[in-house]
């Protein structure tokens, strides 16, 4: 295969090129931030800048792609990083096991759960953002297991800490217990460890960032203590490289009373005390808990976990157990934890238990720019600073202010029934000679919608309002006689003063996509995705998929792969923000300088033409900052698989009720499993899994470790496929026709209704249920819909089952 050799394209058209092909393709790739970061002290960089998505340094080859079954094969240059991060889990030339970790604080304990009757959100509980969250309040763990040297069956874990922060009184709480004898069966004390000992602390600049600790440490024992009271300190001086490091060794099991063999798990969390003027608001609160971390001992990494049997005289109350490989939705080392603290709206926010140490910090910095209106600076969460350098960013036309106002939870965005459509994407286009769509000049090929109140100031970035009008409904009738309607919106746009106004002559709506997994969906290999094009071609259905080939935004002479949004339209996480921000938000980066709304004719893109010389873009380092956050946001464990425990009962719940019922609720659970198990079954035999296919094997190129080697199960294969003319647009964008779409991801799908109750499905919203957004599939997947309507009610519903649980 040949290289893509540059273009001899002049430089200074490149900006317009580069802001015309984000136009046509979509300013969000169809859905904001990703379909599918400057702030505190004590910051730590991940790898020196932004480079994803760059093929320099690396000697990249080209791939091609047969695009599905077309005549004309189209190049591409596969994704690669000049700069990569160093493996966080690895061995030393002595034997020592060694993984490290990222960690922030937490509020409460992973088992605590919010008090029944309150409201999502209302209680202070473990997945909950302190505020401060992004300033000293992260730490890095590194832990080494040996092997004993005195006994070779037994084995020491040393525990070092690195807190981004001074800190004091620190507990090392380890082997948890759950109940105290003579409590009444169930767990009764849900933070209760068999260890609640303190952690010493290394000499200054003994052990620096870059240097591995000399483990067993051989005078642990004569090491100094963690300061004991607090102390005075400097809130604009951290401390610097190796000043302040803490460190624990284990030798026994505190919950198992013995000494430490390979298998044993270990669960250990912090406790927390931040030093300095406690009554100073700009230090905040100070005493917190932290992460819970499972350690298999002779096994690198932390073991994502849920909690075991509540009530089992025999055992440990929810003691933690190893996930099983059927809930590690994102691989080991980018699944979340069980949701142990019952807060499902929460679940697609968190970092993994496994995040690099050194990306910590900025996946806390990258969220708080993601939840920073850049109009104003205020943070979306109470009690945090409002973000001065990056007010005035926003606009003049804008959908909304921040990525969150959208991305609700990480979610995705659902379409208003009354009023504008201003959580949404909404493409507009005028025609070229050919009927292809073109920015629109009223317009600019983007709609903004967006009307904001803040600190008392109305911020007006309307250009018109799109509704929906109506709907048009279609009623149906399964083969077993059940009735069935589907709707599909047909919309109104309207002047400022309400008076209507014509159409585009291109038009696509989509929702906002949510974001779990983003980074790992970027690095699967171009040639897995190949991979599935080929096979696809003796689809028995006739599922052929084909790649989506896009205009790298950072270099226009280069094409790669699209993988993100409805019509993977965006090649690289990092190219989805900032189309992202550009698009929805009015904000500029050095990847599109200019305003796509600027592409409006005369003065209606007249201010936003003006805004691009006179207010200030995103910086290339916070934007960097946002990559990291959306690249390494964990992906939540699938539900309801053999062995898990009800969720979203609290402790006191179980303690409280008679064992009947709680053997009820675990009946309950166990018949869900067995849906849930049949329902994957039956989404195969319906050969959904011809395009949501359900795993894929990351590459071991990636900048960020822990998104390399992993294998996943997001229920996709990134591919463009014919969902047929009910669900088509009048937006083709680069290979996609109208009627082709990106298979979309089902990981995370059966929590957005946690985050939003009235969440709505596919591209536009349109789907009320998930069973009607099956209902939806037609073209290439009409054949596995049609299986699907000639399955039992029961069956039918055991499929939505299966689908929720991921």
């Amino acid at each position: 295969m040949n290289r893509i050799e540059n273009s001899a394209a002049p430089r200074w058209k490149a900006p317009l090129a580069l802001l015309l092909a984000a136009a046509l393709l979509g300013a969000c790739g169809g859905g904001k931030s990703g379909g599918d970061s400057s702030s505190s002290s004590g910051s730590s960089s991940s790898s020196g800048g932004s480079d994803t998505g760059s093929s320099a340094g690396s000697g990249s080859s080209t791939g091609t792609s047969t695009g599905g079954g077309t005549s004309t094969a189209q190049s591409y240059t596969p994704l690669s990083w000049s700069q990569t991060n160093p493996a966080t889990q690895y061995t030393l030339a002595d034997g020592t096991l060694v993984t490290q970790l990222g960690g922030r604080v937490r509020d409460r304990h992973a088992r605590e759960q919010p008090t029944p009757g309150d409201a999502p959100g209302t209680d202070d509980l473990y997945d909950l953002f302190a505020a401060h969250y992004f300033e000293r309040r992260t730490h890095e763990v590194t832990i080494y297991d040996n092997v004993s040297t005195a006994n070779p069956a037994q084995h020491v874990l040393t525990v070092v800490v690195r807190p981004q922060w001074w800190l004091y009184g620190t507990n090392f709480r380890s082997g948890y217990i759950g109940r105290r004898t003579g409590d009444p069966q169930g767990p009764t004390a849900v933070a209760l460890y068999g260890d609640n000992g303190g952690m010493k602390r290394l000499p200054n600049f003994s052990l620096l960032s870059t240097q591995e600790l000399k483990t067993p440490v051989a005078n642990y024992d004569a090491l100094p203590s963690d300061p004991s009271s607090n102390y005075t300190v400097d809130l604009s001086v951290p401390p610097q490289d190796g000043e302040f490091v803490l460190v624990k060794q284990i030798t026994n099991s505190a919950s198992l009373g013995r000494a430490l063999q390979t298998g044993d798990l270990i669960e250990f969390e912090l406790g927390i005390f931040l030093a300095g003027d406690q009554s100073d608001p700009n230090l905040g609160r100070f005493n917190y808990y932290s992460d819970v971390v499972v350690y298999k001992v002779g096994t690198p990494g932390a073991q994502p976990w849920f909690r075991g049997p509540s009530s089992d005289p025999t055992l440990i109350p929810w003691d933690s157990h190893v996930l099983p490989a059927e809930a590690l939705a994102g691989g080991t080392l980018m699944t979340e934890q069980e949701d142990t603290s019952g807060q499902p709206e929460m679940n697609l926010m968190q970092a993994s238990p496994n995040i690099a140490n050194i990306d910590m910090q900025s996946f806390q910095e990258g969220r708080r720019l993601f939840h920073t209106s850049f109009l104003t600076g205020t943070h979306a969460e109470a009690g945090n600073p409002v973000f001065t350098a990056e007010a005035g960013k926003a606009g003049p036309m804008f959908q909304q202010p921040s990525c969150i106002a959208c991305h609700a939870g990480d979610g995705k965005s659902t379409p208003a029934q009354a009023g504008a459509l201003n959580t949404m994407v909404v493409l507009t286009g005028d025609s070229d000679a050919n009927g292809n769509p073109v920015p629109d000049t009223r317009f600019g090929g983007h709609l903004e919608q967006g009307l904001v109140t803040d600190g008392g100031k109305t911020y007006d970035g309307r250009q018109a309002i799109l509704s929906i009008a109506s709907y048009t409904t279609t009623a149906g009738t399964y083969p077993d006689g059940t009735a069935y309607s589907l709707q599909k919106p047909q919309y109104a746009l309207a002047d400022l003063s309400g008076n209507p106004l014509p159409m585009p002559a291109h038009l696509s709506v989509r929702s906002a996509p949510h974001l779990a997994g983003l980074g790992l969906l970027e690095a699967v290999p171009e040639s897995s995705l190949e991979a599935l094009v080929t096979a696809s071609q003796s689809d028995p259905d006739g599922a052929v998929g084909k790649l989506q080939i896009v205009t790298d935004l950072k270099d226009p002479t280069i094409k790669r792969v699209g993988r993100f949004g409805w019509r993977a339209t965006s090649a690289t996480v990092e190219q989805q923000a900032a189309q992202a921000l550009n698009g929805d938000i009015g904000v500029t980066t050095s990847i599109l300088p200019t305003r796509e709304c600027g592409l409006a004719a005369a003065a209606a893109g007249a201010a936003c033409r003006a805004a691009d010389s006179t207010q200030a873009p995103l910086s290339d380092s916070d934007l960097d900052l946002m990559v990291h956050y959306l690249s390494t946001l964990a992906v939540p464990a699938a539900r309801h698989f053999a062995g898990e425990q009800p969720l979203g009962i609290s402790g006191p719940t179980i303690v409280a009720q008679s064992l009947a019922t709680t053997n009820a609720q675990i009946a309950s659970e166990t018949n869900l499993q067995a849906r849930v198990a049949t329902g994957k079954n039956l989404f195969a035999q319906l050969r959904c899994t011809a395009c949501h296919v359900p795993t894929l094997t990351t590459g071991t190129a990636h900048r960020f470790a822990e998104l390399r080697g992993q294998t996943i199960a997001p229920y996709t294969d990134l591919l463009l496929h014919d969902m047929g003319p009910d669900l088509a647009d009048t937006f083709p964008q680069g290979n996609a026709t109208q009627q082709e779409w990106r298979t979309a991801p089902l990981w995370g799908l059966g929590l957005l209704a946690s985050i939003n109750p009235n969440v709505r499905y596919l591209h536009d919203g349109r789907a009320r249920t998930i069973e009607e957004a099956i209902l939806w599939h037609g073209g290439q997947a009409a054949a596995a819909r049609d299986r699907f309507k000639a399955l039992s009610a029961d069956d039918r519903q055991k499929v939505i089952d299966m689908v929720s649980s991921r």
